[in-house]
């Protein structure tokens, strides 16, 4: 069962990094930024990061995220 279970989070890995690299680029800065970093960035180091405004972090991660959402499920 642990060999399988590896394999699965290997695959929903793999399925996930393909997802991420056909977003357009801004979106997949976001996304490796955001979410890929060895460490946790603020929205406030998000926004330095990305040239910005820090209260359009919100927005973007969620547009981002459901672009993520329609790519996994295949629309």
């Amino acid at each position: 069962p642990l060999a399988d279970e590896q394999l699965e989070r290997l695959q929903q890995h793999d399925q996930l990094r393909r997802a991420v690299d056909r977003l357009d680029p801004r979106s997949r800065q976001f996304v490796e930024l955001a979410f890929l970093s060895d460490e946790p960035l603020s929205y406030g180091e998000l926004a330095a990061r990305l040239g910005m405004a820090e209260g359009s972090i919100g927005p973007t991660r969620q547009r981002c995220l459901e672009k993520l959402r329609q790519l996994l499920a295949g629309t």
